[in-house]
């Protein structure tokens, strides 16, 4: 017999579930559901890897997983406590559910992020046997004749960004499933608070508002009690106690407290991030504790500042320049620990980021307590990617999983943005998502349930809608062009995608025949991609932060992590082995660092980047450029005071060496006392390599990702092209798509030719 945690009241429904395939379209019969004995899944986790341990990864035995709908049964049985209401609680369940307790359907919930909450007061027994089921199902898209891979070859119709996001981020044939986060049973008195939201203002002025519920069925009288003390530092404390009486049903409740000098919290490159735990208590008038929630929070404005020719991000009234990358902490979010979190948060700080990009997904919750401690920023996207259905329907459960979503990260600092959907016109002929729906609707509500923070209708190609989105992604020297320097002479306000796929290191890519046997021709190769992904890197990342006087208000690489041994944009691997573009972005992200200006075939200048808010009076830049043979064909030095917040063009460059001598350059900043206090260097900066041969059209349906060269591969332009299309010369349209993706074309002519070959549904249907 279980027995509850004293004196809440709440038990966590630990072991493991016995699972049953069944029809997708089947009703559950409790009393005569059949469970084999054998076939039994661990709490907390998606059913792909824990079936198919050996082949999580790739092949239609996964895919088949979806086409059925998996029945989960747990037995339990209780200690007897008194109680008044019984709820389950379910953390996390991918992606539709539908809950059964001793026979009685308790009910359903859409959504793989979002929390869930049942009244199961008179299903469940106390002190009996308990039987819970729980349908659960993540079904395939219909395929769209008419779309092209990997963007619109379904119209997606799940809330859900890790699913049908092909082409080197989620492999064809998966899509999560399970109940991947805990169960937990809840006993009460029938009066809760359920949740709390906490705003700041910067002189410590606090709006906590609380949702309370009474399920007694009569009014109940007590008190309610908000205690605010410091997390992570020795900052005062604030408190609040007040008679209520509380009728029948959930009620918002609203309180104001004040902290005398408050800490504020602060992304690790500008301060300290600064936490307080705010706890709301709910007692009886016997002073007995009815009800109680914790959350922490910080104080903390944010502000981004748009106009037509600049984008700045002002975190607590202070310019902050973003350094990011993209991120998705693994393919099965069950099998991703809080240890592995904070590697990667720490790898990321290491690599000198001051923010992630949750990307098309929200993260286990972990993820945001730890970039609350350790003061990384978060983008958060909401689980839209490419191309969705565009009726009322979809766009109402849309805008109810997206409550659910801000909802839940309110109250974390590190949280600065939301964005809506990613890159929903990647395909001229598919607008209606940002035109009509889902997307103005999303955008509308999320300015309206968080009007603190910046909201993204979308994000992409969107530098014309600089009131609502604004940023950019780019692709020079990968999938848009043959030259990464393509991007010198392009000024933008936010670039939130550019970067570069390379394979995996071998021994992570050895350890996966399906990979291997597929990419075992790039054996000797590796180094070379490796090599070519850190000059890319590098050089968009400076030629970003340069321009940040000219109105860039920071950047976001795409991605840190790979999911999957393949080749990918991550510049660590799956195993979390660096590829070169780790130390490349590491070196061109420090918050104080020295650069060279060059448009790829020659020096312009010298530059000193600084994103922290310190000034650097009195210190110099040293260069020295070496020839092939090592020997010293330029050296120097050249005084500079060094602003807060700023990126200053220090000299002009006028070396007697050529170009073409100049095989390797060094630079320092060294301050009064002779100490080196930044360093960046370059191999052969005016001879940058060129994009790799086959890229980026070789391709592998099976694993779905580039394979550069590979003997036989396909071209991706040909997935799902019509055969009429396929008349044209395959280099001619590959020089095409590329062409295509990077045109700016106006607004109203792509809008146009969208209507022409795919009128809007103006009822929704």
């Amino acid at each position: 017999m279980l027995s509850f945690d004293s004196p809440t009241h709440s038990l966590r429904l630990e072991g493991e579930w016995k699972v049953r395939p069944t029809p997708l379209q089947s009703s559950i019969l409790p009393n005569t559901s059949v469970f084999e004995e054998k076939l039994l899944v661990p709490e907390c986790a998606n059913l792909q890897p824990v079936l198919f341990p050996d082949r999580p990864f790739w092949g239609d035995h996964l895919r088949g997983l979806n086409d059925q709908a998996w029945v989960y049964r747990k037995t339990f049985t209780t200690a007897a406590v008194p109680f008044k209401r019984a709820r389950l609680r379910f953390e996390g369940v991918d992606y539709f559910a539908e809950v059964w307790l001793n026979g009685t359907c308790l009910g359903t919930h859409e959504g793989s992020f979002a929390p869930f909450t049942l009244d199961a007061t008179d299903a469940f027994r106390p002190g009996e046997l308990n039987t819970l089921l729980v349908k659960v199902s993540s079904p395939w898209d219909k395929p769209n004749p008419r779309g092209s891979y990997p963007i619109n070859h379904v119209i997606r119709s799940l809330v859900k960004g890790q699913y049908e996001h092909g082409e080197g981020v989620i492999p064809p044939n998966v899509n999560p499933i399970g109940i991947w986060r805990p169960v937990f049973l809840l006993l009460d008195d029938g009066v809760s608070v359920d949740r709390a939201r906490v705003e700041t203002a910067l002189d410590g002025r606090l709006r906590v508002t609380l949702a309370v519920t009474n399920a007694t069925g009569a009014v109940w009288r007590g008190t309610l009690a908000l205690n605010v003390t410091a997390e992570n530092h020795d900052g005062p404390s604030a408190s609040s106690s007040s008679p209520l009486d509380l009728e029948a049903g959930t009620h918002e409740i609203k309180q104001a407290l004040v902290l005398s000098e408050p800490r504020l919290w602060w992304p690790w490159d500008q301060g300290d991030p600064n936490l307080y735990r705010l706890e709301a208590t709910l007692r009886d008038e016997a002073g007995q504790v009815t009800g109680r929630l914790t959350t922490t929070f910080g104080v903390r404005t944010v502000h981004l500042e748009r106009t037509r020719d600049y984008f700045t991000f002002w975190i607590n009234d202070r310019p902050v320049f973003v350094r990011g990358s993209s991120y998705m902490p693994g393919l099965y979010l069950g099998h991703v620990d809080r240890e592995l979190l904070a590697r990667d948060v720490a790898l990321a700080r290491e690599a000198n980021l001051n923010l992630l990009r949750v990307h098309v997904h929200v993260s286990p919750p972990e993820l945001y307590d730890i970039c609350d401690r350790d003061g990384i920023l978060i983008w958060q996207d909401f689980e839209l990617n490419w191309t969705h259905d565009a009726s009322a329907a979809f766009e109402e459960r849309a805008i109810r999983l997206q409550r659910d979503m801000i909802a839940m990260l309110f109250n974390h600092p590190s949280v600065i943005t939301w964005t809506c959907h990613n890159e929903p016109t990647m395909v001229f002929a598919h607008r209606e998502n940002y035109e009509q729906r889902p997307d103005p609707a999303l955008y509308d509500d999320a300015r309206q349930q968080d009007p603190t923070r910046p909201v993204f209708i979308c994000s992409g190609q969107m530098e014309h809608d600089w009131e609502r989105a604004g940023d950019i992604h780019t692709y020079y020297g990968a999938i848009w062009s043959r030259r990464y320097t393509d991007v010198y002479r392009h000024q933008m306000r936010l670039n939130t995608e550019f970067g570069f796929e390379a394979p995996a290191a071998l021994p992570t890519l050895r350890r996966y025949p399906d990979a291997w046997k597929r990419l075992e021709h790039l054996e000797s190769q590796i180094e070379m991609l490796w090599s070519y992904q850190a000059e890319l890197v590098q050089y968009h990342v400076e030629h970003l932060r340069r321009t940040r006087d000219g109105g860039t208000a920071g950047y976001v690489h795409f991605w840190l992590v790979d999911l999957v041994p393949q080749v990918g944009c991550g510049v660590l691997d799956a195993d979390r082995q660096p590829k070169g573009g780790y130390s490349a972005l590491q070196r061109a992200s420090q918050p104080l660092q020295v650069s060279l200006e060059h448009d790829g075939r020659r020096p312009v200048a010298l530059w000193v980047l600084n994103d922290t808010p310190h000034e650097y009076p009195g210190l110099n830049v040293t260069w020295r450029v070496s020839d092939a043979q090592g020997r010293v064909v330029e050296s120097g030095q050249a005084p500079c005071d060094v602003g807060r917040n700023a990126s200053q063009r220090i000299l002009t460059i006028r070396w007697r060496a050529s170009p073409a001598s100049c095989e390797r350059v060094d630079l320092a900043l060294v301050d009064g006392a002779g100490a080196v206090i930044a360093q960046n260097w370059y191999s052969h900066p005016f001879r940058p390599s060129q994009r790799p041969d086959g890229y980026p059209w070789k391709f592998d349906p099976y694993l779905g990702f580039k394979v550069f060269d590979q003997p036989g591969a396909v071209s991706l332009v040909d997935q799902n092209a019509s055969s009429l299309l396929r008349l044209v010369p395959l280099g001619v349209r590959e020089s095409l798509a590329e062409w295509g993706m990077r045109q700016k074309l106006p607004v109203w002519m792509l809008s146009l030719v969208a209507r022409a070959a795919h009128p809007f549904v103006q009822d929704g249907r």
